[in-house]
């Protein structure tokens, strides 16, 4: 079976690299498993530098990670070897900048000369010190290439993913009640989906009401604000689960029928979505899907303002992007969000965005999410 470690080798092979130290917190899970904490807790603090991935173009894994996260290694890692750094220690000072620059000098020895590539973006300057005189290669355009295509692994974590999403949106017809608070309307969708995870997890997005619906912009809420009846209501939704990223939007009105101009917004989003998930299919460009759903737009009155989706993995938002400008090919195991949206600005006071996860096969294209849809037709 095809393995992203496996991907990740041929990339570099591909790439006249030799090894790749990993930075980027998206990188150390995609090639080890590890699910890099979000950095703001006690052991993030402690720790001098990132967990760090070194991955040779034969598909050897080595991960360097703070030993405060020994637990979280021995759960997640696939690495083929973890190296747990001293970061603290209660009773004993430790030097926890020589523990780990020794870590990374002795991780990167093990590769003999030739070219290492590293995340120019994320790899600590102390890191980079320990690299000078070694020829280096820019690792973003060979993990960009890693991990374009999903492994069947990675295509079961996302429909996980893609599950657990949809816990929160099914959760939100019945919590999105004229008289409710927006903030207390999202901490009920959070405990719905990580009661569907099973353990908590990092999430991103918004839950915008009544007259914001109109306006674009991200992250627009939740605020202090009480749901009316009648009220449109749009949630965006990210969770990560076990390491993979679930993106999907819904729109729905609380505790009254759609208005005709309320509709009108949302058969335009749906009809775009459905338009360039159509396009998803073996043998399309990235930028046919976003045409696609312009058209659907345009055919209802609209006009597209922002993209039309992009792909999602270790990442909520992967390249390729569906937008105008990238020709990129589609192809099998690739997985998308796909998100138009139209808005009716602040004096209309509505809008809609249609967002759910979609597989690429060899025929048809797949949804993934399970969620209804906020409004019918």
């Amino acid at each position: 079976m095809e393995t992203e470690s496996g991907r990740l080798g041929a990339a570099l092979r591909d790439a006249g690299a030799d090894a790749a130290l990993l930075s980027s917190f998206e990188d150390v899970c995609y090639a080890t498993g590890f699910e890099v904490p979000p950095p703001i807790d006690a052991a993030a603090a402690f720790a001098y530098g990132p967990a760090l991935a070194l991955v040779s173009v034969e598909g050897r894994t080595t991960l360097l990670v703070p030993n405060a996260y020994a637990a979280r290694v021995e759960e997640m890692s696939r690495a083929d070897e973890n190296v747990l750094v001293p970061t603290f220690d209660h009773f004993v000072a430790v030097d926890h900048e020589r523990e780990f620059l020794d870590a990374v000098r002795r991780a990167v020895a093990t590769v003999n000369g030739g070219v290492l590539a590293v995340d120019r973006r994320t790899l600590p300057a102390a890191a980079a010190d320990v690299l000078d005189g070694r020829t280096l290669a820019d690792a973003g355009p060979i993990l960009r290439e890693a991990r374009r295509i999903k492994t069947p692994r990675e295509i079961d974590k996302l429909r996980e993913a893609a599950a657990v999403v949809d816990a929160g949106h099914d959760a939100l017809f019945e919590l999105a009640r004229p008289g409710r608070n927006e903030l207390e309307v999202m901490g009920d969708v959070i405990t719905a989906v990580e009661r569907a995870a099973g353990q908590p997890v990092p999430w991103a997005g918004e839950l915008v009401t009544g007259p914001r619906t109109g306006t674009l912009r991200y992250p627009g809420g939740p605020v202090d604000r009480t749901i009316e009846a009648g009220d449109t209501v749009l949630m965006d939704l990210s969770v990560r689960t076990r390491g993979y990223w679930g993106d999907c939007t819904n729109t729905l009105v609380a505790g009254a029928e759609p208005t005709a101009e309320q509709l009108r917004y949302f058969r335009a989003a749906r009809a775009a979505f459905e338009a360039a998930a159509a396009e998803l299919r073996p043998g399309r460009r990235a930028s046919d899907a976003f045409e696609a759903a312009a058209a659907a737009l345009r055919t209802h009155g609209f006009e597209p303002v922002h993209y039309a989706g992009h792909q999602i993995g270790t990442t909520v938002n992967e390249h390729p992007r569906l937008v105008p400008f990238d020709d990129s090919p589609i192809e099998p195991n690739m997985v998308f969000s796909v998100e138009p949206g139209v808005y009716g600005g602040p004096d209309v006071g509505t809008g809609a965005r249609a967002e759910k996860m979609v597989l690429v096969t060899e025929g048809e294209p797949e949804i993934l999410s399970r969620f209804r849809w906020g409004m019918n037709g």
